[in-house]
């Protein structure tokens, strides 16, 4: 069994916080060595602070290298692609090669004045929606060909603290997860399922147990429970029909 997986820093440990032991793929990579009788090969790209542009890159070059058809590819990605920022990434790059003195108070003026910018609708994104749903579809389109299922996580909630710090960053993960949302049904495709855990979570009593409450949008032990029933309970469906 041939298992891809593409995700942000969401799907690495942390310290102090998740284990090795406690991810969510390997929770969901260990339940499919106990359930299938075959070897598992987990091809895991999680990386930190990539967007889905760059995630792409590096599954397309996978492609080169593990051909054929496979049967799992695991999608969760968008938190860093739909955070607002005071500034683009064009701009924060010219940032970066002023003068120390100038680059300091640059910096900390956008740091003490960040909420009253993106409250103006001054901010931008990593990657815009355009772009997004150009990308995602272009990905899932290429996907279906090459494998037996396909799981992709929409993005979960942030919490109230984040979202005074950057207004709008509820808002702008409704507009993306409603991309992902349609471009999973204009695939039209049974074997690709989106895994709606932003519902889940938002449901619970309590987000900070499940959403880690400093930055917002990493998860916590519980959370990476969570999204590997996700996976099992798909993948136990699949498993009963065969």
């Amino acid at each position: 069994m041939i298992v891809q997986y593409y995700s942000d820093s969401l799907g690495l440990s942390r310290p102090g916080i998740v284990t090795l032991q406690e991810r969510y793929i390997h929770i969901f990579e260990e339940w499919l060595k106990l359930n299938y009788n075959e070897d598992v090969f987990l091809i895991n790209r999680a990386r930190r602070g990539f967007t889905i542009d760059q995630l792409f890159e590096v599954y397309l070059e996978d492609e080169e290298y593990v051909t054929g058809e496979k049967d799992i590819l695991i999608i969760h990605e968008g938190i860093c692609d739909c955070a607002p920022r005071p500034v683009s990434k064009r701009l924060r790059k010219m940032i970066s090669v002023l003068p120390g003195f100038l680059k300091t108070r640059i910096i900390s003026f956008l740091h003490n004045n960040r909420a009253a910018i993106l409250k103006k609708g001054m901010g931008s994104y990593l990657v815009d929606k355009k772009r997004y749903k150009e990308i995602l579809t272009n990905w899932l389109s290429n996907a279906r060909k090459n494998y037996k299922r396909i799981y992709i996580f929409n993005i979960a909630p942030t919490n109230k603290q984040i979202e005074d710090h950057s207004p709008g960053f509820s808002g702008s993960i409704d507009a993306y997860n409603k991309i992902i949302s349609n471009v999973v049904l204009e695939q039209e495709d049974e074997k690709v399922h989106l895994i709606d855990v932003h519902s889940i979570i938002k449901k619970t009593e309590n987000i900070d147990e499940l959403i880690t409450k400093d930055d917002g949008h990493h998860l916590t032990a519980e959370a990476h429970r969570l999204y590997a029933d996700c996976l099992i309970n798909l993948e136990s469906t699949f498993k009963e029909r065969c």
